[in-house]
């Protein structure tokens, strides 16, 4: 059982969060944190919170006042199986990685198999 956080110890937590996400190249073992994203074949994905922002719906879910995921830190996702949400987090850890980046670009690997589902998935949660 876990204890409700203090007025206080919610803002402490929010400023830590938001100088986490200002400085992507602080030790993420000293402020790590993660969100749970469960497909809906119910695999479980434990994200690091700068990667799962790269999406802004994910962001937007956690964020926003009234949505559960914020308070839970977890978002079920029950219309994508885990085998196309692994290639979505694939995806924004390419994106974070490419984003700013000084050096050549490569192509993002997509197997033919999976295409027309993915882009499906990459429309739902506005990924572009």
């Amino acid at each position: 059982k876990s204890l409700p956080l203090s007025q206080s110890g919610v803002t402490a937590a929010v400023a830590t969060m938001a100088l986490d996400m200002d400085n992507p190249h602080l030790d993420p073992v000293e402020t790590f944190s993660y969100l749970r994203l469960i497909s809906a074949d119910g695999h479980e994905f434990f994200l690091d919170r700068r990667i799962a922002y790269e999406c802004d719906t994910f962001k937007k879910m956690v964020e926003k006042e009234g949505f559960k995921e914020g308070q839970t830190n977890e978002i079920q996702l029950p219309t994508i199986t885990g085998k196309l949400l692994e290639k979505v987090i694939e995806y924004l850890y390419f994106k974070y990685k490419y984003t700013d980046a000084k050096v050549p670009i490569p192509e993002f690997p997509i197997d033919d198999d999976v295409v027309l589902d993915l882009l499906l998935v990459a429309n739902y949660l506005n990924l572009y």
